[in-house]
């Protein structure tokens, strides 16, 4: 390559460039300490604040796939090809390896109860092309079961307190590039207790879950499929004093439905004379603005949103990242995951897990899509 002599214009242009690089550079760095500062609780500080000691937690899971080719086929073969690109997607996101990172946030948050969505089990088996009937399917991925081993072997004490199940699928022939098959997938919602703590700081009982009346019934090219969701709840003593935690996945799509759900946890296992707590995915947004009706409700109904009472100018994104869980830098966008409490509980201290790249797999994957959220809190009576 040549040398050009040095000119005027040249020099002129060289400067403008240097101006130019400096703009661009200082709006860079702006940007990502912006981006630092929003997101400054959500590097999974410590949770040790205040006197209490008991920890809760939510986190959805991931299942692997939106369903969004399922939701958009508009006739069989679509459907057909939509149900292979659903296995195809959740094979994508190693449900596995993702449950190891997943059990990784969990025991570093420690709670004594975390409630955790979207705890899939998918199966596959063959699909007969002469009557198109599907054979005997195997299980791929049991995400509950794969999480529990990863605490285990992580050297966490947790056990299964109770599970709900949501929607289950029969198996439904798919086609993927590798041929025609079956895929069967039952969606679960479950609550994990502690076993290593002291009864004297921690004790639960009473197992207890259902499904909501409010539910969405989804139109398919090969029939209509409901999409049921559920709650889930234990109840528990802290050094002596009672309270009810409860876990759910409230409906994402329609608005009106999930209203309807949400009003059912308040009269239903909601009320009860003990404090209650609730770790959820709301799919009702928080943050930004505007918020949904869903969240509205809750508040209007007396819960405290224990995020706004540690950080009421911060957004708290908790949802979510792109549907293989690859993405290299965040894209959460809305605040949904919550903990709110309604009765004699008190928070100390709210972070976010799971939501920095340092916890994301060795091969680039994210836990889940979504943040987990741990809260520190406190009884009072």
């Amino acid at each position: 390559m040549s040398l050009q002599p040095m000119t005027k214009a040249t020099l002129t242009s060289a400067s403008k460039m240097g101006r130019q690089l400096t703009q661009t550079c200082f709006y860079m760095l702006s940007l990502l300490f912006f981006q630092a500062y929003l997101c400054a609780p959500a590097l999974a500080q410590p949770l040790s604040q205040g006197t209490g000691d008991l920890r809760v937690m939510t986190y959805n899971a991931n299942e692997g796939t939106d369903f969004l080719e399922v939701q958009q086929a508009t006739n069989s073969f679509e459907f057909l090809e939509a149900v292979g690109q659903t296995i195809t997607q959740v094979r994508a996101t190693k449900p596995a390896e993702r449950m190891q990172a997943l059990a990784s946030q969990i025991i570093a948050a420690g709670p004594a109860l975390v409630g955790v969505q979207e705890l899939d089990q998918w199966s596959t088996g063959p699909l007969d092309p002469s009557n198109f009937t599907c054979g005997t399917t195997t299980t791929e991925f049991d995400m509950l079961q794969e999480l529990q081993d990863a605490l285990a072997a992580q050297g966490a004490h947790y056990q299964l307190a109770v599970q709900a199940q949501q929607y289950a699928f029969p198996p439904i022939p798919g086609l993927t590039a590798s041929g025609l098959l079956c895929v069967q997938v039952i969606n679960t919602i479950a609550v994990l207790a502690r076993t290593d703590l002291s009864p004297s700081k921690f004790q639960w009982s009473n197992p207890q879950s259902g499904q909501y009346a409010a539910t969405l019934f989804f139109p398919t090219p090969v029939g209509t499929l409901p999409l049921p969701r559920a709650w889930a709840s234990v109840d528990a003593l802290s050094h002596g004093r009672a309270f009810r935690f409860i876990t759910t996945h409230l409906e994402s799509v329609v608005p009106t439905i999930r209203q309807q759900q949400g009003a059912e946890l308040r009269n239903g296992p909601a009320n009860t004379p003990m404090p209650v707590v609730i770790a959820m995915d709301s799919n009702a947004q928080a943050a930004p603005l505007p918020q949904d009706p869903a969240y509205v409700d809750f508040r209007l109904a007396g819960y405290d949103d224990v995020w706004l009472e540690f950080f009421p100018k911060l957004p708290g994104l908790t949802c979510c990242q792109a549907e293989l869980d690859n993405n290299r830098v965040s894209q959460l966008y809305q605040r949904i995951d919550l903990i709110l409490t309604h009765g004699a509980v008190e928070g100390q201290n709210i972070t976010l897990y799971g939501a920095s790249p340092v916890s994301r797999t060795s091969d680039g994957l994210w836990p889940s899509d979504h943040a987990g959220v741990a809260s520190q809190i406190v009884i009072t009576r």
